[in-house]
């Protein structure tokens, strides 16, 4: 084994004399290796250059287990990571499996604190792929019977060899505490990562940024440096990860601390910020909302998303609370807590997650009010909304063949069946196509490279011809339904975050937002505890979703926001303590003549 890590290393080294190059592969062959398809996660592909009505080329046999991450393409092969802690090669033109390799045992989503990851916690973040040295790197949450632990593993692309296994769980973290989330980069011959903590924030613990060499030894770690009272908080947890420059810096976007109930966030710390770190991941600079202290007390981070590189020497972010940000990488170095350049309203007020694209001057950004378009003016150093797609187009977007593509990824709860491909002048629906299979991650993205789009479906993959000349199997015809009509303003309020809390009395507040201009926002407000289970069906395992209703409330206002307060029986207050304090919930906000919204959040009770 010894020699095959020494050439890894020296292949490494080559590497790092082309720091930045993500992608970088012989001329005409398809590669998407990152989340995005480059280190400042771009999601822009060039090879899609004679589009054509979409077909499906092939949808993949189980693969095991569910898949939250993008798929990774090189050359004929799309790459897949499973939860279950596999790795799976397939063949591009046709979804046959390659080979298929188990990287360790997962840890049993039971044996977690919280999360939304089930049935187990394996592989969860997009791998990538290093051309020159031809392995694959993945982040495994791996499991002993007892404890867990987090391994950098890195296998051959041609035939998933394992040729490196690095320990990479951050000094004094708790690994059951911890999730790795986001996508992996790479940095000169080191892969780059964040860990962030398991939905619902039930346990202590901080946000890390991890650099570990390709082709092993020790890792560097930069963690969120959080000031009392807050002991916990600072998750860098956005899916597309990490972004690295041309010039090798990487730029993290942390989440908000985590202060004792009812207690205000101490002094800036680098939480809830855009934080520049240099090779060595020593901090140089950031950037800090100028709502930063209400962003902490509301759980409203900035990183729902990740930053997005801009030509320009610009950054775009946008985060929870529906505000974008255009920030000079140059100007915020060296400045803890540098202000931007420019800051405007986006996604409606609303939420972004996941990771945004930038093609033709036009930056396209992932919004729980469906995706939006903004025109980049470099010169001025601003942008200006363009359009907003169809409203279920929750996923993050990436360009493909002269389309926007999408994934109606069935928001804060997943499961989606829709594919759209968006008119990217005017945002409207030039194809919907329904998937084979629904997707399991709620920020699921598309990957696209050699003519096709590729996306994760379930415990499937699944991909679609997009441009001629892309060879397949046997194809079959894709539905195209009409374009959907997007209506601007609603009689159902927004909920503005998704992390509820219930007091000793029982007293959950939630904060909703009128966005009607004229007129009144009136209803009813559920909260609805959500329940999974699985049962053997004639030698198959079925999902089933149960709800039981915890408490209800009206509400009648005019446009801005507002609280509700809803206060939960006793029933409900045993029903949380028997879940040890934290509840999957469904928030059914009903307010007749709009259409009935139900959103996914999470209770925690009061300690």
């Amino acid at each position: 084994m010894r020699p095959r890590l020494c050439l890894i290393c020296l292949l490494a080294a080559l590497a790092a004399l082309t720091a930045g190059a993500l992608a970088q592969t012989a001329a005409g062959e398809p590669a998407w290796t990152t989340y995005h398809r480059d280190s400042v996660r771009s999601g822009s592909d060039p090879d899609a250059t004679a589009p054509i009505a979409p077909t499906l080329a092939w949808h993949s046999q189980d693969l095991g287990a569910p898949i939250w991450s993008q798929p990774v393409i090189l050359g004929s092969r799309v790459y897949a990571a499973t939860v279950g802690d596999k790795i799976v090669s397939l063949d591009a033109a046709t979804g046959a499996v390659v080979w298929e390799r188990s990287v360790g045992t997962p840890v049993p989503a039971s044996a977690l604190p919280c999360g939304d990851v089930t049935p187990t916690v394996g592989i969860v973040g997009t791998p990538v792929i290093d051309p020159a040295t031809q392995v694959i790197y993945a982040v495994a949450d791996t499991w002993d019977g007892s404890s867990a632990h987090h391994e950098l593993v890195g296998l051959s692309l041609a035939d998933g060899e394992k040729v490196v296994g690095t320990p990479v769980d951050p000094p004094g973290a708790d690994p059951k505490a911890i999730l790795q989330r986001t996508a992996l980069n790479l940095d000169a011959g080191r892969v780059i990562f964040g860990f962030g903590g398991n939905e619902g924030d039930c346990s202590s613990y901080v946000g890390a940024v991890v650099s570990a060499p390709e082709g092993g030894g020790m890792p560097l770690y930069w963690q969120v440096p959080v000031s009392l009272p807050s002991k916990s908080g600072g998750a860098i947890w956005a899916t597309s990860g990490p972004a690295v420059g041309p010039e090798g810096n990487i730029y993290a976007t942390t989440g908000n601390p985590v202060p004792p109930e009812g207690e205000p966030p101490g002094e800036y710390d680098y939480s809830d910020s855009v934080v520049q770190l240099n090779s060595s991941l020593l901090p140089i600079g950031s950037f800090e909302p100028t709502n930063w202290r209400e962003e902490g007390e509301k759980d409203l981070d900035l990183s729902s998303a990740g930053a997005e590189l801009l030509p320009g020497e610009l950054l775009f972010q946008a985060g929870k609370d529906g505000r974008g940000y255009l920030i000079d990488e140059k100007t915020m170095a060296g400045k803890p807590g540098a202000a931007a350049v420019f800051g405007a309203t986006v996604c409606g007020g609303r939420g972004s997650f996941g990771g945004d694209a930038f093609a033709g001057g036009v930056i396209y950004l992932p919004c729980t009010s469906g995706v939006q378009a903004l025109a980049y003016n470099q010169a001025a150093r601003t942008f200006t909304p363009l359009w907003q797609g169809p409203v279920d187009a929750f996923g993050p977007p990436i360009v493909s063949g002269g389309s926007v593509w999408d994934i109606a990824s069935g928001g804060f709860s997943g499961g989606g069946t829709k594919l759209y491909g968006l008119d990217p002048s005017t945002g409207a629906p030039r194809y919907t196509l329904t998937l084979p299979s629904a997707v399991a991650d709620h920020f699921a993205s598309p990957s696209a490279a050699g003519g096709r789009v590729f996306l994760a479906t379930g415990s499937t993959e699944t991909a679609y011809v997009i441009s001629a000349g892309a060879s397949t199997g046997p194809a079959a015809p894709v539905p195209i339904a009409a374009p959907i009509a997007v209506k601007a303003g609603s009689h159902v309020p927004l909920l503005l975050h998704s992390k509820l809390r219930a007091d000793k009395k029982g007293r959950v507040r939630i904060v909703l937002r009128c966005t009607l201009a004229t007129g009144r926002c009136r209803g009813m407000i559920t909260l609805r505890a959500r329940f999974v289970s699985f049962k053997r069906v004639k030698h198959k395992r079925v999902r089933r979703v149960s709800y039981v209703t915890l408490g209800r409330a009206h509400f009648n206002r005019r446009k801005g926001s507002f609280k509700v307060t809803v206060t939960l029986g006793r029933s409900s207050r045993a029903l949380l303590k028997r879940h040890h304090g934290r509840l999957a919930l469904q928030v059914i906000l009903a307010a007749p003549p709009s259409k009935t919204r139900k959103l996914s959040a999470t209770l925690v009770a009061a300690r």
